[in-house]
């Protein structure tokens, strides 16, 4: 029978070079101990070939090559592949023992965005989610993803980890793709400023500007569409030590929670802790760390707020108690945001009902929708 491996065929019987071994003494009419006599090899080693008990070292094929005249890269090359289909009926057993992470993840929709390919052999499919990862198991998996984000799915966020990994891993790849200056903190203070100018303007003007800002210093932005029941706003890490990350999900459409999503990774980013991740729901933490930072999500959502509205000119707002349309329109102008950030902070703060001015509160529609 043969399998097939990276669209390459391999045999799945493993043969020891020991049985070709036998068949050419036999055709030969020579006999185990000659052959042992003439290798200088004891004859117990000679059987332990034969039986598949010992592999043909280099020193024994360059021996074999004298006697039988039989090349020693043959003997090299049959001892390499039967100890490489060996390895693959292993790994054959331990992927069949995989399968029930199948519904783990949600293999239909990383199918349907190509992220692997479609197989009726569950099999195949389990080694297709390994790639994906870049990981040889999914116990590794599990291990890395603990460490790296160093966090517990509340019971009550109906969170699927397995959809969460699967849409933090896309991004990651995405990221990677992004070319970045070195991460320069300065630089990207600069950018943040230049950015908030875009909150007024469509995706298709804001975003490709937002990546090459990001990129210039040092942080790969990308925008990733969710996964059902990923449950993330964002996500905040560092792809190496000069090189943030900044990930958003389409979950959320809201101008308003999309660009306080924004800067508040950003300022994760600025905190510069590079040994932590911190993925973020609007409004709470969707997973609760085991060191989990109130004081580090609170200065987050600080800065986010307070980036987007300076203090002064909120506090201004407020003191007006002007909350009609015209009122939210005139004061998101003049302090050059777009004017659903305002009302997204006025209903928060319950200045107004949620139900209100939601006609100023522009809804995304992302192009892979």
């Amino acid at each position: 029978m043969v399998a097939k491996t990276d669209d390459r065929a391999f045999s799945d019987l493993a043969i020891p070079p020991g049985e070709l071994l036998a068949e050419e003494l036999e055709t030969r009419s020579m006999t185990q101990k000659e052959l042992a006599d003439r290798t200088g090899r004891p004859a117990q080693k000679i059987s332990e070939i034969i039986n598949g008990k010992k592999s043909i070292t280099y020193d024994t094929a360059l021996e074999l090559e004298k006697v039988l005249g039989i090349p020693a890269h043959f003997w090299v090359n049959l001892e390499a592949s039967y100890q490489l289909t060996k390895a693959r009926l292993r790994e054959k057993s331990q992927l069949e023992e995989q399968e029930d992470w199948l519904e783990f993840f949600p293999v239909r929709e990383l199918r349907a965005r190509r992220c692997i390919p479609r197989s009726r052999n569950k099999r195949e499919t389990v080694a297709a989610l390994l790639k994906f990862f870049g990981v040889a198991s999914f116990s590794t998996l599990r291990q890395r993803e603990e460490a790296l984000l160093q966090y517990r799915i509340t019971p009550k966020s109906k969170v699927s980890e397995g959809a969460l990994w699967a849409w933090l891993q896309v991004g990651d790849i995405e990221a990677r793709e992004i070319n970045t200056a070195a991460y320069n903190e300065r630089q990207f203070l600069d950018a943040l400023g230049e950015i908030r100018g875009l909150t007024a303007e469509r995706a298709q003007v804001f975003l490709p500007r937002m990546r090459d800002l990001c990129a210039s210093a040092g942080v790969a932005f990308v925008v990733i569409k969710e996964f059902a029941k990923s449950g993330a706003n964002g996500v905040a890490r560092w792809v190496s030590t000069d090189k943030a990350m900044i990930q958003l999900s389409t979950r959320r459409r809201w101008t308003d929670i999309f660009w306080f999503s924004f800067y508040h990774e950003a300022k994760h980013v600025l905190d510069s802790e590079k040994k932590r991740t911190f993925v973020d729901e609007w409004g709470r933490r969707l997973l609760k760390g085991i060191n989990d930072d109130a004081q580090a999500e609170a200065a987050a959502d600080g800065f986010a707020a307070d980036w987007l509205i300076p203090p002064d000119e909120w506090a201004t707002f407020v003191a007006s108690q002007a909350s009609s349309r015209v009122c939210v329109e005139q004061f998101a102008r003049r302090i050059g945001i777009h004017p659903g950030i305002v009302v997204g902070r006025i209903q928060h703060e319950g200045l107004v009902g949620y139900a209100s001015l939601n006609d100023l509160r522009r809804k995304f529609v992302w192009s892979d929708d």
